[in-house]
Order: structure tokens, then C-alpha cells, then sequence
């Protein structure tokens, strides 16, 4: 249960029968099994489904997600119900206290920090992030995602570059990876039985996935890595296409290091969130993370 399959095409209609999905379009009709299916991106403007559809995917816990303007996720369906000891596991989330969350938000930046530094060491990027994520304080209180960002970006895809989620070229391919990404970190936050809305640092009153967002931090430079290829360091403005679709969907099983063997991407990111539900259960960060997600082998 691996596959990303994105509905991209206008007037898809979309139905589950006997375990498979179907999608039809005229007088064509695709069946994809379902056990093959690791969640659903739908970014069509005019694709039909119905309430029982959804409701099928919820019991069988496959991610649905709606992508808006540029690819930028509008929403995600996922199940209530995702662990025999949910109510326990979520109970550890609701009575974690401040000084937990602030350690382990601050290892999560500290974390994505050293992975961007990883990013613009791969291509010859001069900079001092290594530094700067060693200096993380808990709770990152000195905001050093933010000013890693700030020199990040323009670091990796040169001066002129805005992360804006409206724009074209670089910024839609971002996009669509990052939501790739999230959809994997909420399937596997579901079915660690941990509440995606409870997280350690976003706390959006309209943003039921805030967790969810805490999490997928580490794992964003991974995508823009596979950004900086594609484009081969320079925004040309190209609208994303469905090559470039397959190979950010696909990053979910590229094999990565794991110190003795090698993993998928997606088994990496599974042994992250049990760390995580392991960590508020024990009431300490234990973390786990993988040094090895950007390498020149990746």
C-alpha cells in the first residue's frame, strides 16, 4: 500500500467497488485495487465522488486530499479511528507538558535545520546553518527556523527566490512535493493513533493537522532537494508537469541509509512518529532521525 494516484484530469468520476478504485472517465474506466494505495491527491477542479466513496476511504484509512490553487493542499480527509489504544496514546498527547513539547519542537527544528544545511552542502551552497541549528534554544524561542529559512531559500535557489504557495515554477513543484509529504506524515499520525490536531508548536485554531505540520518539518528539505534537480537550480517559471508529479510522489520510496542498511523514505518517517508517541508516553525526547535523508546517494 504505496502509490499516490492523483486525479488530475477534468470530470473524473470516482467510485469504490469490491475493493478497488474505479475512475471513470467517458466510457474509459481505470480499477486500481485499493490494498495498493497509500493515499489519494486530487487536484481536478471538476471530479465527482459521492459521500459513500468518502466514507469508504475513511474505513479503509486512505488519505484524501484536495489541493486548491498551485497545488497547495485545501484539505484532508482522514479516518477518527486509527489505533486499538487511541484513546490512551492521545491521552499521553493531551497531558504533555510545555517543557516536553518545547524539547521536542526544538529537536524537530534543530533537525530540519541540519537537513537544509545537508541540502546546500550537496550543491556546493556556501553557508552556516550547521552553526545556527546547534544553537536551536527549547521551544525555538530564538526563531532560528525562521532566519534559517530567510537564508536558506535564497541560498539554494538563488537571491530572487520567494517561498510564496501562489506562485509558479519552483514554488508549485514545492508545493505539490511538501503535500506529498504531508499526506504520509498524517496517514502515519492517524494510524499511531495520535491526534493530528494536537500539536507541539502550530496551534491554528482552523487547522486541523497541526501536528501533523509540527512533524513534516525534517522531511521538507528532501523535497527541495528534488526541486533544485528538476529545475537544475534555476526557476525558469515551467508549470509543473505529470513527470515531475511522479517523481515527487515517488520520493515516499526512495531507499535511505539508515546506518547499518537501507529503508524507504516512508519506513523512515514511521519510525520518526512512533518516536514521537514513544517520547510523550515516556514524558522524554527520545527522537529518532535519520542523518542520512539528503545524501548524494538519495
Amino acid at each position: 500500500m504505496n502509490n499516490i494516484i492523483e486525479i488530475a484530469g477534468e470530470a473524473r468520476i470516482l467510485s469504490i467497488t469490491r475493493g478497488f478504485l474505479k475512475i471513470k472517465n467517458g466510457d474509459t474506466e481505470t480499477d486500481i485495487p485499493l490494498d495498493s494505495i497509500f493515499a489519494i491527491v486530487v487536484t481536478a477542479r471538476e471530479a465527482t465522488y459521492t459521500n459513500s466513496f468518502m466514507r469508504t476511504l475513511c474505513e479503509v484509512g486512505i488519505p484524501f486530499i484536495i489541493c486548491g490553487d498551485n497545488f497547495h493542499p485545501a484539505g484532508i480527509l482522514l479516518p477518527t479511528i486509527g489505533h486499538t489504544r487511541q484513546m490512551e496514546i492521545q491521552q499521553n498527547q493531551i497531558a504533555a507538558s510545555l517543557p516536553l513539547k518545547k524539547n521536542i519542537w526544538a529537536a524537530v527544528v534543530r533537525e530540519k535545520i541540519r537537513n537544509q544545511a545537508a541540502v546546500l552542502n550537496l550543491y556546493g551552497k556556501k553557508n552556516n546553518l550547521s552553526a545556527m541549528a546547534a544553537k536551536v534554544l527549547s521551544g525555538d524561542t530564538g526563531n532560528a527556523e525562521a532566519i534559517a529559512a530567510r537564508a536558506y531559500f535564497p541560498a539554494l535557489f538563488g537571491k530572487n527566490f520567494i517561498r510564496n504557495v501562489k506562485e509558479n515554477g519552483m514554488n508549485s513543484y514545492l508545493n505539490y512535493g511538501y503535500a506529498v509529504i504531508r499526506a504520509a506524515i498524517a496517514r502515519l499520525v492517524v494510524g499511531a493513533g495520535l491526534n493530528p490536531s494536537f500539536g507541539i508548536h502550530h496551534c491554528n485554531k482552523l487547522d486541523a493537522f497541526c501536528l501533523v505540520d509540527d512533524l513534516m518539518e525534517p522531511f521538507r528539505p528532501v523535497v527541495d532537494a528534488e526541486v533544485y534537480k528538476i529545475f537544475e537550480g534555476k526557476d525558469d517559471g515551467r508549470e509543473l508537469d505529470s513527470l515531475s508529479k511522479k517523481i515527487l510522489a515517488t520520493l515516499l520510496h526512495r531507499e535511505i541509509h539508515n546506518g547499518t542498511g537501507h529503508s524507504s523514505l516512508l519506513m523512515v518517517m514511521q519510525r520518526y512518529v512512533w518516536s514521537f508517541a514513544l517520547s510523550i508516553k515516556e514524558k522524554k525526547c527520545s527522537m529518532k532521525f535519520n542523518k542520512y535523508l539528503v545524501t548524494k546517494d538519495a
